[in-house]
């Protein structure tokens, strides 16, 4: 479909409300749908959604009626669907932060050369820098008589390497 504008015309007054923003919506699930209705909104480059009165819908109502009172021969069969799982699906999505610790330092000191502009840091940061590497982007401690310790941000601690790294002799490791 390649409408730009879209005219809705709804005899629901909360589905209107909502689209709008006059009404929020409380319902965990009521609030998928209606973030779903804002995404498919933006497609369009203008659109104006409406609720129709009660007085103005009347000729809905008689179409209903009418329907209800044609005569039972007329094979009427209403399909019906069971959904398992609601239509709108629900994306999660983290938020993550990038902490600058004292490992982002000593990486970007032995990937780029970066020092910081305080020369008593930069000292301190060249020399402490000398019992690390990095391999494949990943920040390694060295050990004198141990592999090199992995880098693991989440609480702070260093871990064994599961592989070892590039150099090293199977003897050794």
């Amino acid at each position: 479909m390649n409408a730009k504008q879209i005219r809705i015309h709804s005899d629901s007054q909360l589905i209107v409300n909502q689209v709008t923003a006059d009404f929020a919506a409380k319902d965990a699930s009521m609030y998928a749908y209606l973030s779903t209705a804002h995404q498919l909104l933006q497609s369009f480059q203008a659109y104006e959604i409406r609720q129709i009165p009660r007085g103005e819908n009347s000729h809905a109502d008689a179409l209903a009626r009418l329907a209800s009172a044609i005569n039972d021969k007329v094979g009427r069969k209403v399909p019906v669907e069971i959904l398992a799982r609601p239509s709108t699906v629900a994306s999660e999505a983290c938020a993550v932060r990038y902490e600058d610790t004292w490992m982002s330092h000593i990486y970007l000191y032995l990937t780029n050369g970066t020092l910081p502009e305080d020369k008593a840091q930069a000292r301190k940061l060249r020399y402490r820098s000398t019992r690390y590497t990095v391999i494949n982007d990943v920040l390694y401690k060295r050990g004198y008589t141990t592999p090199y310790l992995k880098a693991h941000t989440s609480n702070m601690q260093w871990l064994p390497s599961t592989t070892p790294p590039n150099g090293w002799k199977p003897n050794l490791w």
